[in-house]
């Protein structure tokens, strides 16, 4: 991947010249289909942007992708759409098969960092974000319905809405630190309480891998294997982790990857991934759990 930072059109370079910033000031970076770096904290929007996030995996996204389409044939010209694929589970030939099914023609680009779902507060797939022409978030959303319509309508007369839609941020929890001993070995499994059954369908060998994953775990904490798993934020809560814990039968510790911070922290793009840690020093990723796992490696 190249580090040179370009506009991935022409069109909008002429549309983002404005003195108000989209974004925060820390870089937020996409990676466009010709595999280059887009600083969307450095654009200066003259009218509104449209962040859509998506999944080649997520069936809701698929679902919405015409509605998407149709609304970019519709407002495109008067709102900057930006298609973000968030890479978790996901590669380049997945996207291009995606765009070419429903003939998608807004910008598409990839979340390969983690940093800019976070910043808009994504919490799961799909995940619309709309921003006015001041570069202030006006909408946060789930649905393609009636409220995003609305939004859409209003800011493509007047670049800007009355009363938004945001999503509520009181009761999000901090995710506590991963602690890793500065001596001797520890496993850390990436995860997610859905992937064994969601994925099922749209990707049966990722689903496959996920419950391995986890019985391999079982069996290394039950030979006094120190392990932890991370638990992805996306579509879960305590309610969903507890099914999951009595599911697999899971004795080991699971936390919540509130804020995404340990998912990016660690650049885990995979469910499941596996990180193995000796004396405090990560030493090897696994993502295939099609064998025993060997957790005395480095030794």
């Amino acid at each position: 991947m190249t580090n040179k930072v370009i506009p991935f059109m022409v069109v909008l370079i002429l549309q983002l010249i404005s003195y108000q910033t989209l974004a925060s000031e820390q870089p937020l970076l996409l990676t466009t289909e010709s595999d280059k770096l887009l600083n969307l904290s450095a654009y200066k929007p003259k009218q509104p942007v449209y962040l859509k996030f998506w999944a080649t995996w997520c069936k809701p996204c698929m679902e919405q992708m015409p509605h998407f389409q149709n609304a970019y044939t519709k407002f495109g010209k008067k709102i900057t759409f930006i298609a973000i694929n968030i890479d978790l589970n996901d590669d380049t030939a997945a996207v291009k098969k995606v765009k070419q099914r429903f003939n998608l023609s807004m910008a598409m680009m990839t979340d390969h960092t983690g940093k800019v779902a976070k910043y808009y507060e994504f919490i799961g797939t799909p995940f619309h974000v709309l921003l006015d022409k001041t570069g202030k978030v006006v909408f946060q959303g789930h649905k393609a319905d009636k409220a995003l319509d609305n939004t859409l309508k209003l800011l493509s007369h007047d670049g800007v809405v009355p009363q938004g839609q945001l999503i509520d941020k009181k009761d999000n929890p901090v995710t506590s630190l991963l602690v890793i001993p500065p001596k001797g070995n520890k496993a850390v499994l990436f995860t997610a309480t859905w992937c064994d059954w969601y994925l099922a369908d749209t990707r049966p060998e990722m689903a496959e891998s996920c419950i391995s994953a986890q019985q391999q775990m079982n069996k290394l904490a039950k030979q006094g294997v120190d392990i932890e798993a991370i638990i992805s934020q996306l579509w879960t809560d305590e309610a969903a982790v507890s099914e999951y814990k009595d599911k697999f039968n899971v004795t080991h510790p699971l936390t919540i990857d509130h804020g995404n911070d340990l998912f990016i922290s660690n650049e885990v793009r995979n469910v499941p991934s596996l990180l193995l840690y000796k004396d405090g020093k990560l030493v090897k990723r696994i993502t295939d759990f099609s064998s025993p796992i060997n957790i005395q490696v480095g030794q």
